[in-house]
């Protein structure tokens, strides 16, 4: 009887435990995407475009040469909402959605790794005759901007990489690889573990309070699949060998203009991320943004915006 009890105690427990995790991670569970033609009817005051079968959302202001801002891990357009106003003089901004974020359609019959995204990159900047384009990126958005630069280097002017996940050394944080395994990342892609990283990225702690949270995770309510299509994005981006294999190895070729923006206080990718790309890009302009951690732009937007502005304004 001591053993059967014992044995029913441990389950018990197992169970409770497992019924508290559900709970703080809010189950993040599996549902289906809603349609490209739902997320946009949702949407009616949105501008979207179909690229291979997938309605992405995106946000063009100004006038002038093409800037690309592409956003990276539990972000969407509206990272850049501090920086775009200073920059439209001179500049057409174009600040795209990725599948799978933000407003855009999150399939799950999709394949969500780079081939995916820089296909989908260069049928967008096709779309529009973009060319000489300025590209700026922040993690992961940063990988995929070096890798379309890389392909494409005749039609990109001057390359922004903005705390970028590019390093022969080091990699994510585990609280977030651990969102790309598979059970464990169901558990784990709940509102309140999504909070923790978003809090932890931030240098001010003030500045990603509970109404700033609301707003990054909205996407996530609003799309019953945008849980599923984070985790699928990140099983299947493969970031180990994109940057082994594709990045790492031809940064050295580049010769445009490129600027490394980077928190100095950056919690998920030190600063020795920066020097290792700062020596592996011949002639690239490393600046460092003080008291400001993975989301800069959020920490410190005026600095971002006026550190941008002034390196992409020089001829």
């Amino acid at each position: 009887m001591e053993g059967l009890y014992n044995g029913q105690r441990s389950h018990a427990g197992r169970g409770v435990l497992l019924a508290v995790a559900l709970i703080l991670t809010g189950c993040g569970g599996s549902a289906p995407s809603l349609t490209g033609e739902e997320i946009q009817a949702r949407n009616p005051n949105h501008t979207y475009v179909e690229i291979e079968g997938v309605a992405l959302h995106y946000q063009q202001t100004g006038l002038g040469r093409p800037l690309i801002f592409i956003h990276g891990l539990l972000e969407d357009y509206r990272i850049w909402r501090h920086i775009t106003p200073g920059l439209t003089y001179g500049n057409t901004v174009y600040e795209l959605d990725l599948m799978g974020f933000g407003l855009s359609e999150k399939p799950q019959d999709k394949t969500y790794d780079l081939d995916t995204y820089l296909a989908q990159l260069t049928a967008y900047i096709e779309n529009f005759h973009l060319e000489n384009i300025i590209l700026a990126g922040h993690d992961f958005g940063a990988v995929i901007a070096a890798a379309y630069t890389i392909q494409n280097p005749a039609n990109v002017h001057k390359l922004i990489l903005m705390s970028a996940p590019i390093s022969a050394h080091e990699s994510l944080p585990l609280n977030i690889r651990l969102l790309g395994v598979p059970l464990i990342g169901s558990l784990l892609s709940g509102d309140w573990f999504l909070k923790r990283i978003l809090q932890e990225g931030v240098f001010d702690k003030q500045v990603m309070g509970d109404a700033m949270v609301k707003q990054y995770l909205e996407p996530f309510e609003d799309d019953p699949g945008a849980r599923a299509a984070l985790r699928k994005f990140l099983r299947e981006f493969d970031l180990d060998r994109v940057v082994e294999e594709e990045i790492l190895p031809n940064l050295s070729a580049l010769s445009m203009p490129i600027l490394l923006l980077w928190g100095g206080q950056d919690q998920f990718l030190s600063m020795d991320v920066a020097r290792e790309l700062d020596v592996a890009i011949p002639g690239a302009d490393l600046q460092v943004v003080t008291r400001s951690g993975h989301y800069l732009l959020e920490d410190r937007p005026e600095d971002v915006r006026q550190q941008i502005k002034e390196w992409i304004d020089k001829r």
